[in-house]
C-alpha cells in the first residue's frame, strides 16, 4: 500500500521537507556544530475548496496539528491592520497591487509565528522562524525552523531588529549574523517553494554561499544603521572590506581599524581630516589609508567616504550606530559593536568565534580525568582557563598527573621553573611565549613554553594549526591521566581529550520503548519510526550489549513489516547496533530540558 498523506498540499511535500532539513543541518552546522536544526511546513489554503484549510507537514504524530492553523487568515487579517505600511497607497496600480501581496504574506508568516508562539507547550528551550509563503498548488506554504534557544543565546547580538525610514515604514536589519542566516535561509527555501514540483529534484541551495548573502545582509544593516543617508555605500560594504583584506601594501597584510558611522556622529573626535575623501570601493587607496590606522587611531568611514583619522570618545551603546571593522591579517576581518564579536570573516568565508567554555563540562570532565580532584581544585583550573582566554596569540595549558617528571624529561624543549602554584595574574605573564605552561591537577606549575612530544595520531586534524595538533599527540600517547587546553589565536577552547557528554540512560530505555510500540502498533508509523533510530544511530557510542541487542531484533521485524506495508516507499538500510569498549556507565545521568517538535 502506498504511502498515505491526509493533508495533501502538494505530492513532494515530505521530500521538500526532508530536504531542505538537510541544507539547514549543513548551513547551521558551519555557524556552530551544537546546531540541530529541523523543519515543518505550514500550508493555508488560499484558492480552491473542499481541502483542509491548513497543512502541517509532517502530519502524523507530530507536536502541533493541522487544525490549530486552520484561523490563520482570520488572524493574519487582524495582523495586517496593525502594520503602519498598511497605510501606505500607490498611485500606481499594479505597485498597489504589488505592496498588498506583499502586506499579505508578511501577515500570513505573522499569524503563523502567533500560532506557534501561542501555544502552550511550545518548549521553552527551542525557539521557531517562520518563512513568508509561497504558493504553491492553492496553498501558501511557510517554512518553519527550528533552533536551540541556548545556543541562540550564547552569541552577541544587537537589540533593534528595524530602523523607521519615516512613519508608514520600517527597514528590517539583522540583529547578528545567525539571525542574518535564518533569514536568507528561509528566503531562499521559500524561494525554491516556486519551483516546479518543488522536493521533486535535489535542492539547489549552498550553504557556503547562504553564510555569504547573510554577512552581505548583516553588513548592509550595520551601515544602514550607521548612516541612513549613505545610500552608496549599503549594497559593497562586505565586498569591499573583502578586498581591503585581501590587498597588500608593500608586501604587508592589512592591519588596522575602521570605525563605521556618520560624518557628524558624537562619539567621533577627529584628528587627521582628509580634505579630498577617498572612496572606500577604492581598494588601493583604501588599504593604503589602512596603514595609517594600525596603532591608536583609525579610519573612518560612513561605508562610502573615508573621511580621516579619528578617536572614539564616550558612546552611547544603546544607539548601535557605531561599529568597528578590524582588518586581522591577509583575507582576516572582524566587525565588533561596542566589544562585542558580531562576525569574522577569513578568506570570504564568514564565522562565528567559538562561545565561551562550558564551565560545568570542563568541571564534570576534570572530575571523571583525575579522580579524587576536588572542587577547590578543580575551580582554579577553570579560572586559569579563563585567564587563558584573553591571550592574544593563543597558548596552551597541559594539566597532567606527571607535571613534575614530565618537566624534567622535557627540559631541553622547555623552560623549567620552581614549583609555583599558579593564579590568574601569574598565568598571565607565562602565556606569551610558544610553547605550553605544565601543572598538575592542583594547580601547581613546573615548565612554561614547553614543545609536547608524542607520536602521530589518527585523531589530528591537518586543517588546525600545530599547537592542537601537537597537543592530540602528546594526549594520545600519554600514560599519565591528563588534559591539554589550547586557546585558539583565532578565539575558542579546545580541550584535549574532549569527553564524550553524559546522556540520561532513560532516554535510551525510552527509545527502545518507542521502537517496541511501533512494532505492536497496527500499522507501521515510518515517520516515528526514522526519528527513533535516527536517535539511536547519532547515540550510537552510548549502547550497552543489551541495548544493542534489543534494537537489532526490533529493527529486523519492523524493517520486515515496512517491506510487507509500504512495498513502493523507500528503504533506509542501518547498519547493525554494537557497543563501542570505550562507553562506560559514567556517561549516563538523570537531567535534561525537554524538547519536543
Amino acid at each position: 500500500m502506498p504511502l498515505k498523506i491526509d493533508h495533501f498540499m502538494w505530492g513532494y511535500q515530505p521530500h521538500f521537507r526532508i530536504g531542505q532539513e538537510s541544507v539547514a543541518k549543513r548551513v547551521f552546522e558551519l555557524l556552530d556544530e551544537r546546531f540541530q536544526p529541523e523543519i515543518f511546513l505550514v500550508g493555508i489554503l488560499a484558492e480552491g475548496k473542499d481541502r483542509f484549510p491548513a497543512c502541517v507537514e509532517p502530519e502524523n504524530n507530530f507536536w502541533i496539528q493541522s487544525e490549530e492553523f486552520n484561523s490563520t487568515l482570520d488572524i493574519a487579517q487582524e495582523i495586517r491592520l496593525q502594520y503602519p505600511e498598511s497605510r501606505m497607497m500607490h498611485s500606481h496600480p499594479l505597485a498597489q497591487q504589488w505592496h498588498d501581496d506583499s502586506l499579505t504574506r508578511r501577515a500570513v508568516r505573522d499569524a503563523v509565528q502567533k500560532v506557534i508562539d501561542d501555544k502552550n507547550n511550545t518548549p521553552a528551550c527551542l525557539s521557531y522562524f517562520v518563512s513568508q509563503p509561497s504558493k504553491v498548488d492553492g496553498y501558501l506554504v511557510c517554512v518553519v525552523l527550528k533552533l536551540q534557544t541556548a545556543i541562540l543565546n550564547a552569541y552577541p547580538l544587537l537589540r533593534t531588529n528595524q530602523v523607521p525610514i519615516h512613519e508608514c515604514r520600517n527597514m528590517p536589519v539583522a540583529t547578528s549574523l545567525i539571525d542574518a542566516v535564518v533569514t536568507t535561509y528561509l528566503q531562499k527555501s521559500a524561494g525554491e517553494l516556486q519551483l516546479p514540483d518543488p522536493g521533486s529534484g535535489l535542492s539547489s541551495l549552498n550553504a557556503e554561499e547562504i553564510l555569504r548573502d547573510a554577512a552581505n545582509t548583516l553588513m548592509m544593516g550595520l551601515a544602514y544603521r550607521a548612516d541612513q543617508d549613505c545610500i552608496e555605500g549599503w549594497q559593497g560594504l562586505f565586498s569591499e572590506c573583502n578586498k581591503i583584506a585581501a590587498t597588500y601594501y608593500e608586501k604587508a597584510a592589512g592591519i588596522g581599524t575602521i570605525i563605521l558611522a556618520s560624518i557628524e556622529h558624537p562619539a567621533i573626535q577627529a584628528m587627521v581630516e582628509f580634505t579630498n575623501p577617498t572612496r572606500l570601493w577604492v581598494t588601493r587607496g583604501a588599504r593604503k589609508l589602512l596603514q595609517l590606522a594600525s596603532q591608536d587611531l583609525a579610519l573612518h568611514t560612513d561605508s562610502y567616504r573615508i573621511f580621516g583619522l579619528v578617536k572614539q570618545g564616550v558612546y552611547d551603546e544603546g544607539k548601535e550606530n557605531l561599529f568597528k571593522i578590524k582588518f586581522l591579517g591577509h583575507r582576516h576581518w572582524e566587525v565588533t559593536h561596542a566589544g562585542k564579536m558580531l562576525m569574522r570573516v577569513k578568506y570570504g568565508q564568514p564565522y562565528l568565534p567559538k562561545p565561551p567554555f562550558n564551565v560545568e563540562k570542563l568541571h564534570k570532565d576534570l572530575s571523571r580525568i583525575f579522580r579524587g580532584m576536588t572542587d577547590k581544585h578543580i575551580a582554579l583550573i577553570i579560572s586559569l582557563v579563563h585567564e587563558a582566554e584573553h591571550e592574544k596569540q593563543g597558548t596552551m595549558l597541559l594539566v597532567t598527573k606527571a607535571a613534575k617528571q614530565e618537566a624534567q624529561r622535557l627540559g631541553n624543549q622547555a623552560t623549567p621553573i620552581r614549583p609555583e602554584i599558579l593564579t590568574p595574574e601569574l598565568l598571565r605573564n607565562l602565556t606569551p611565549i610558544d610553547g605550553a605552561v605544565i601543572l598538575d591537577p592542583e594547580g601547581t606549575c613546573y615548565a612554561v613554553g614547553a614543545i609536547l612530544d608524542g607520536m602521530a595520531t589518527e585523531e589530528g586534524n591537518p586543517a588546525r594549526g600545530a599547537r592542537y595538533n601537537s597537543a592530540v599527540r602528546y594526549v594520545a600517547t600519554s600514560k599519565h591521566p591528563c588534559i591539554a587546553i589550547v586557546i585558539s589565536e583565532d578565539g575558542g577552547v579546545d580541550f584535549i581529550p574532549d569527553l564524550m557528554p553524559t546522556i540520561k540512560q532513560s532516554d535510551i530505555k525510552k527509545a527502545i520503548q518507542e521502537l517496541l510500540d511501533i512494532r505492536l502498533g497496527k500499522a507501521i508509523n515510518l515517520q516515528k519510526y526514522n526519528k527513533t533510530m535516527d536517535w539511536l544511530s547519532e547515540h550510537r557510542f552510548y549502547m550497552q550489549s543489551s541495548h544493542c541487542r534489543d534494537i537489532n531484533e526490533l529493527k529486523a521485524s519492523i524493517d520486515e513489516r515496512i517491506q510487507a506495508e509500504y512495498p513502493t516507499a523507500g528503504r533506509i538500510i542501518r547498519s547493525d547496533f554494537t557497543p563501542n569498549p570505550a562507553m562506560n556507565i559514567d556517561l549516563y545521568y538523570e537531567t535534561e530540558c525537554k524538547s519536543q517538535g
